[in-house]
């Protein structure tokens, strides 16, 4: 009997679907409390502000150096880079809510479907993560299915080969180079073959649940991205779009 390993692309697959969903731009908030994107995305802002700041340096010292590239960076980098943010955002900007106007307000307002978009990735991550248990438990599983045949086989085929090369190797008596008899043989095919038979049955059990656990998770993840072009009025939303909602609904 053999039985393949079916689950190792649904660890890729899903690996990859966490990777979607988790996905953040990283922001904070400036000392007027508004959103904007840290250094790591507002490379524009960054390099002009380090330009103006060692220019003036070196001619004028470091206190004049530092203040120049603040200023610059603050009023170049970090201001183009949440302008781009917002205008990508559209109306996904309504995600600046508070969570208390999420609970409160209409399911068929801008805010409402925002708050409704937000449930469903909540649930599809969770699908997500409950998937890729389903299939780390199911790929354990035929592994140890497919361990327990092997073995079956090796015995089966050295109990073959001692009959038809060892004479009289069935009376029992006899041992072959490994040190089996006939009689240790059997036994030991015996308890492989029960093995084989229940490590099949659990490897079916766990494939199927691997199975329902994959399809329920992106039955979540097409009703999230519904739920997020819904609420959406520029479709369809960028992956780096969907980031930025994600960051602005962290913590709500």
């Amino acid at each position: 009997m053999s039985k393949s390993v079916q689950p190792a692309m649904r660890h890729i697959a899903w690996a990859a679907a966490l990777a979607v969903i988790a996905a953040a731009i990283p922001l904070k908030l400036d000392s007027h409390g508004s959103f904007i994107q840290t250094s790591a995305f507002a490379s524009n802002g960054n390099g002009h502000g380090n330009g103006g700041g060692n220019g003036n340096g070196n001619a004028g010292g470091n206190g004049n150096g530092n203040g120049n590239a603040g200023a610059d960076s603050n009023a170049g980098g970090n201001g183009k880079g949440h302008g781009s943010t917002a205008s990508a955002l559209g109306g996904l900007n309504a995600g600046h809510a508070s969570a208390t106007a999420m609970l409160n307000t209409s399911p068929n307002s801008r805010v409402g479907k925002i708050a409704a978009y937000k449930a469903a990735e909540a649930t599809a991550l969770a699908a997500a993560l409950a998937a890729t248990a389903a299939d780390s438990t199911a790929a354990a599983a035929d592994a140890a299915a497919l361990a327990a045949n092997n073995a079956l086989t090796a015995a089966q085929n050295e109990l073959s080969n001692d009959l038809s090369t060892i004479p009289g190797f069935g009376l029992g008596v006899l041992t072959d180079s490994m040190g089996q008899t006939f009689g240790s043989l059997t036994t030991t095919i015996a308890a492989d073959t029960a093995t084989v038979a229940t490590d099949t049955t659990t490897a079916a059990t766990a494939d199927a649940a691997a199975a329902t656990a994959d399809a329920t998770a992106a039955t979540d993840a097409a009703t999230a991205t519904a739920d997020l072009n819904a609420a959406a009025n520029k479709t369809p939303v960028s992956l780096s779009t969907q980031a930025a909602l994600d960051a602005l609904l962290a913590g709500k």
